[in-house]
C-alpha cells in the first residue's frame, strides 16, 4: 500500500482550500473545504497530529513559524 498523504490544494472557482487524503479511507469522510489557507491547514495539521500522514503543501503559500 503507497504512504497516505495529506494534500492541501488551492482551488480558485471552489471553496478555496481543499485538503484531501490520498489514498482516502474507506469509511471516514476526512475530506474538506475551506475558505482561508489557515483553516485549510489546521485542519491538516489535526489529521497529521492524530493519524501522523505527512502533509504536502501544493497551495504555495508560505507559512509563517515563530
Amino acid at each position: 500500500m503507497a504512504e497516505r498523504i495529506i494534500e492541501i490544494t488551492y482551488e480558485p472557482f471552489g471553496a478555496g482550500f481543499d485538503v484531501k487524503v490520498i489514498p482516502p479511507v474507506e469509511g471516514e469522510e476526512l475530506d474538506a473545504e475551506f475558505p482561508t489557507h489557515k483553516r485549510a491547514r489546521g485542519w491538516a495539521s489535526g489529521l497529521r497530529m492524530t493519524r501522523g500522514w505527512r502533509i504536502v503543501d501544493r497551495t504555495g503559500v508560505s507559512v509563517d513559524v515563530k
